[in-house]
């Protein structure tokens, strides 16, 4: 036995060296304990919510109105957190405040009860004389709730009810009303109160080569929207901040995000992270550290490569990408179909780009976890060496953009939350063609970096009827995965087609504008930071019809103006032109609807009504001064007197016809 106790020590000498893959220090919950806090009242009544984030509040308000005078107690709304987050919480003063509106009336003199139900304890605040009175008009009720200290568990709620015990109008008129108003952008309405609302988890570093993958969970009852609508969020390593934008990925209902630090020397080392999150403006930073013990090594590049996921990454971060869309459309007449081509280009970033990048690099992943929009693509030609390399290889790009075809509705509805066929206005069915391409910008590695995806399309459409050329295609998602879109649309017709009429229903701050020349139509489109609940419809009548059609349409026009313009000065040859002359502005007008795209209907109106114009002008015109009326000269035969030899004119084609002499008197015969 003693014998063998050197051996054995050498033993586990040599395993104590061996590196082991599995070990992994546990988690570290450094944040946080309770903090002040702004909680809006959002939600209708009976489902209301407390949120601190003003990113949850809606467009359009909710409201409760009492037209009737209340004589007992009455709950008029209430709002909850379900549930709430565990932790102690201090004694403090909680501030209810919510807008109203009295109308038809002097004012109403309210007896009202906030009551704020946490940690199974109920504390209550009410009007009193310095708030009783809501005087006619719009204006805030505020109301203080004190609270005692205690502790919430993980079955608590935490809930906030307005109740009214009296209600009396002063001065009341027909259909006077007192009106609570909260849940809007432009109504507000909050409590303020001192509670916790998030806990702060460091996860063991993951190291490779030199750069150093931190993760940090943030666990909230509100989910994403805590990672994404905080004020500000940051990770800090031996006291300096981790710049770039973090990977996203879930962590059961919560959020995980990875930064990447890199280190600057190697071997191992003692590394304290910092985590802090700030929920609203004006509100404490909460944080916390904690220390780890890291291991880099020098690969010469000084790079691993950046952090890749192996779970699939969110699409977005609670707050949703940016999403910039191109669209480029020709209208024109081939083979004797009006055919429209568009080319359409979809610039997108943050978390969508990196998921759709993650996505192409693991094509034909049988991974059952996967969602259904990355498991409809097959392996194709894509081997196991290039699948999952943290690089989009161009065998992997190629096969993306060929297979999309099939599976676009799929990936784009699902995966993308773009509703494919109001974008392109048809069904993918009916197209003559539609083809894919992906430009990576640039970077083929999978990070967070911008990249393109086009949409090639033709089809045959249907003259002179209406015809939807795109709707509102963003699908809205509980957590949103867009916040917001760049529009522009550029749309260009041949010299023998039309869009008439082409307008935009729904969302007002579209701006469309149309011009036309002999050689064809151009219209464009544009909006930016339009929300994804946005509705709108694009529309037009597509037509090769002569009156319709940009070469024919002036031609015609030209020739009514020049006509006209003909005929006018022709009528007023020996008139005064001045009126006239003046009236030649009429002409830029005529043509300034023909350049602005107004609808040949009108074009036709306004060329009409300005040779009306003229011809009214010429006729109503005086004549010029110092022209004396022609008088016109007519030969009459002489016939001379056979008497007396006077010279005697005939006026008169009347035979027979007796004429006196002018000499001698004699009547005088004239026969012929």
């Amino acid at each position: 036995m003693r014998n063998s106790r050197p051996i054995l020590l050498c033993l586990l000498l040599v395993l104590s060296c061996m590196p082991f893959a599995s070990v992994e220090a546990d988690s570290v919950e450094i944040c946080c304990e309770s903090g002040p806090v702004e909680l809006y009242l959002i939600g209708a009544d009976g489902s209301g919510g407390l949120s601190p984030f003003d990113a949850a509040l809606s467009e359009e308000s909710e409201e409760i109105k009492i037209t009737d005078a209340i004589a007992q107690q009455q709950e008029i709304a209430s709002w909850q957190i379900d549930s709430a987050w565990t932790g102690s919480y201090p004694s403090a003063t909680w501030e209810f405040a919510i807008d109203y509106s009295v109308e038809n009336a002097g004012g109403a003199q309210i007896n009202a009860t906030v009551t704020v139900s946490i940690g199974g304890e109920d504390y209550t605040g009410s009007t009193d004389q310095s708030n009783s009175f809501l005087p006619s008009g719009e204006g805030t009720l505020s109301i203080d709730v004190g609270v005692d200290s205690g502790s919430i568990s993980s079955s608590s709620k935490i809930e906030v009810t307005l109740s009214a015990q009296t209600v009396v109008f002063s001065v009341p008129g027909t259909d006077a009303g007192l009106t609570f108003i909260w849940g809007g952008v432009d109504d507000d309405s909050s409590i303020k109160g001192d509670i916790p609302l998030v806990d702060l988890i460091l996860e063991e570093p993951v190291t490779e080569g030199m750069d150093v993958y931190i993760s940090m969970i943030v666990a909230s009852p509100f989910g994403q929207m805590t990672a994404a609508h905080s004020e500000s969020l940051e990770i800090r390593v031996n006291n300096g901040a981790v710049s770039g934008d973090p990977i996203v990925t879930s962590s059961g209902d919560y959020v995980r995000l990875t930064w990447t630090w890199s280190a600057s020397t190697s071997g191992e080392q003692e590394i304290s992270v910092t985590g802090s999150i700030q929920l609203q403006s004006g509100t404490p930073v909460l944080s916390g550290s904690t220390t780890f013990t890291i291991e880099t090594y020098d690969t010469g590049d000084n790079t691993g490569g950046g952090f890749y996921p192996t779970d699939e990454p969110l699409r977005s971060d609670g707050a949703g990408s940016k999403l910039v869309t191109s669209i480029e459309m020709e209208l024109d007449r081939e083979d004797g179909f009006l055919t429209l081509e568009r080319k359409i280009q979809l610039n997108i970033e943050g978390e969508m780009a990196y998921w759709m990048r993650w996505g192409m690099d693991n094509i034909g992943n049988d991974d059952p976890s996967l969602s259904q929009p990355l498991r409809i693509f097959k392996s194709g030609t894509i081997s196991d060496d290039d699948r999952r390399n943290r690089m989009i290889d161009d065998v992997e790009r190629n096969e993306f953009e060929s297979q999309m075809v099939n599976p676009a509705v799929t990936y784009m509805n699902d995966g993308m939350a773009l509703e494919l066929e109001e974008l392109i206005g048809n069904d993918v069915q009916d197209l003559e063609r539609i083809s894919f391409s992906v430009d990576l910008q640039g970077k083929k590695n999978v990070v967070p970096h911008p990249l393109t995806l086009s949409i090639t399309t033709l089809e045959i459409v249907e003259e002179d009827k209406e015809f939807v050329l795109m709707r509102n295609f963003i699908i809205v998602q509980p957590t949103p995965i867009w916040s917001s879109m760049d529009m522009s649309i550029s749309i260009d017709t041949g010299f023998m087609s039309s869009l008439t009429g082409a307008k935009i229903k729904g969302e007002d701050s579209i701006d469309i504008s149309q011009t036309r020349t002999p050689f064809g139509e151009s219209i464009e489109v544009s909006v930016e930071n339009l929300k994804p609940s946005a509705t709108f419809s694009f529309s037009a009548y597509p037509t090769s019809n002569l009156l319709n059609a940009p070469l024919s349409l002036t031609v015609i026009t030209l020739t009514i103006i020049l006509g006209g313009m003909w005929f006018a000065l022709k009528l007023t040859k020996n008139k005064r032109r001045g009126a006239l002359w003046i009236e030649m502005i009429l002409i830029p007008v005529a043509l300034l609807a023909l350049f602005l795209g107004y609808n040949p209907f009108t074009v036709g109106a306004v060329a009409g009504i300005t040779v009306t114009l003229w011809i009214i002008t010429a006729i109503a015109s005086p004549k010029k001064k110092g022209i004396q009326p022609v008088v016109s000269q007519v030969d009459y035969p002489v016939i001379d007197c056979p008497a007396c030899g006077t010279p005697n004119s005939i006026t008169t084609d009347e035979r027979p016809f007796r004429l006196p002499c002018q000499g001698c008197g004699r009547v005088l015969k004239i026969v012929e």
